[in-house]
Parts: C-alpha cells; sequence; structure tokens
C-alpha cells in the first residue's frame, strides 16, 4: 500500500491550509467586480422602469392636449355654426347647420369625457412618476454606498493576498523540493486541494478520504493512524493525513464525550 514517510506532514498540511485560503481570497476578489456589475445592472433597470413612467406620463400629457385642442376646434364650430344660422332663410340649409352644430357639441362632450378620464390617469402616472424617482434616488445612493464598500474590500483583500502569497512561499521554499513538487501536481489536477484530511464516521468508526468520500481500505486505515506519513488515496490519489496524529495535542485538548444517562 502506498504511503509517503515523511518529517514535514505538518508542514505541508499547513501549506494546503494556506493555499485553501489564498484561493478562497482570490475567489473574493474575483466576485467583487461581478456584484458591482450586478448593483450596477439593477440601477440600470429601476431607471428604465423610471425612464418607461415619465414616457407614459408624458404620453397621457400630449393625448390630454390633443383632446383639448379638438375641443376647441369643436367649441369654434359650434360659434361658426351658430353664426351661421343668423343668415341663412332655407330650412334645409337651417336644419343642416343645427345637426353640425349637434355633432359638434355631442363631439365636444365626449372628448371632455376624455380629458377627465385623462387627467385622473395623469394623476396616478404623475405618482407613479415621483415614487419611481424616490425609489430611484434611494437605490442610487445605497448603491454608491455598496459599491464603494466593495472597492474598499477589493483594496483590503488583494493587500492581505499578496501578503499571503509572500508568507506561501516562504513556507513552500522550506519543504523538501521533491514533496512540493509533488503537491504541486496533485493541486493542479485536483482543483487545489492535494493534501485531505481522512474523516471518521462516529457510529461506524470507518475512515473516509476527505477529498474525494471513498471509503478507505482496512490497509489504508491502519497506514493514516501512523506518524509521519502520508496516504496516498487509492482512488483520487491525494495525500491523505488523519487530524489527531498531525496535531496531536489538539485532539487531547478536546473534551471527553459525557456519558449518557
Amino acid at each position: 500500500m502506498e504511503i509517503i514517510h515523511t518529517i514535514e506532514v505538518k508542514a505541508l498540511v499547513e501549506l494546503q491550509k494556506k493555499d485553501a485560503w489564498i484561493d478562497a481570497m482570490k475567489a473574493d476578489v474575483a466576485g467583487i467586480p461581478v456584484k458591482i456589475a450586478d448593483l450596477n445592472a439593477a440601477f440600470e433597470k429601476k431607471k428604465n422602469s423610471m425612464s418607461a413612467a415619465r414616457e407614459a406620463l408624458t404620453a397621457l400629457q400630449v393625448k390630454k392636449k390633443d383632446s383639448e385642442l379638438k375641443i376647441a376646434e369643436a367649441e369654434e364650430g359650434i360659434r361658426k355654426h351658430q353664426r351661421e344660422l343668423n343668415l341663412v332663410k332655407d330650412n334645409n340649409v337651417f336644419k343642416a347647420l343645427l345637426t353640425e352644430i349637434e355633432n359638434d357639441k355631442k363631439n365636444k362632450d365626449e372628448l371632455e369625457t376624455g380629458v377627465l378620464f385623462l387627467l385622473e390617469e395623469i394623476d396616478k402616472a404623475s405618482a407613479q412618476d415621483k415614487e419611481i424617482q424616490a425609489e430611484v434616488k434611494k437605490m442610487e445612493e445605497a448603491m454608491r454606498s455598496e459599491v464603494s464598500a466593495l472597492e474598499a474590500s477589493a483594496k483590503s483583500l488583494a493587500a492581505s493576498l499578496e501578503a499571503e502569497k509572500i508568507k506561501r512561499e516562504a513556507a513552500a521554499a522550506a519543504l523538501n523540493p521533491e514533496l512540493l513538487d509533488k503537491y504541486e501536481n496533485i493541486r493542479v489536477n485536483k482543483n487545489g486541494l492535494a493534501v485531505a484530511v481522512v474523516h471518521e464516521d462516529p457510529e461506524t468508526g470507518k475512515f473516509s478520504c476527505g477529498g474525494c468520500h471513498m471509503s478507505l481500505t482496512p490497509q489504508k486505515t491502519l497506514d493514516i493512524k501512523k506518524t509521519g506519513v502520508f496516504a496516498v488515496c487509492q482512488d483520487c490519489r491525494r495525500l491523505m493525513y488523519l487530524e489527531k496524529t498531525v496535531y496531536p495535542d489538539l485532539a487531547q485538548s478536546v473534551p471527553p464525550a459525557q456519558p449518557q444517562v
């Protein structure tokens, strides 16, 4: 069964933890521009809704003005035909003018009713326009504040990341080159996780790889309990270690389980 004997088990485990932390920081840094882009997109969508509300209000106002012009035209038509009534002597022409006046009055009444309806719609649209404007203003203030905080966080994370990289390089340089090379190769092929802690099922007592979660063979279970060794997972080929063998002081500090009553 494949195992790797080395006095640098703990050092490599610590390097894996550093790399996991660095990878997480990189993900956080990379995620900030995405968050900012999402905020901007949401704000643009809200602004578009404001523009749509403003356009709807403007369209109603234009329609109202057009109706008012038509009302004025109808009133002028009524006045014109009434003046003509005083001049005509032909009965048929007189009746025709009366019909024109009635049509103009009917048209005017319909237009005025339409204007009343439009006034109600304009009031609603105006209220909605003001509401959306207030929402956009509030959203813009919140977005600016959040973007500013994200940008500050990005700078802080970037600085911390560089500091961690320096520490990481120093830790890596202290390791055996052959062991480090093996570690780096596994990391590349296993999404950054080359060294995996072994998990023990509290109910069955069976061990499994913390990387691929496959159960260990009886021999691997014996191997992993040895001090100063990495057991190579028979399934994913990661380097496995048992927490209590690498950190015995930590294991001893865990209080014993209380007996059940």
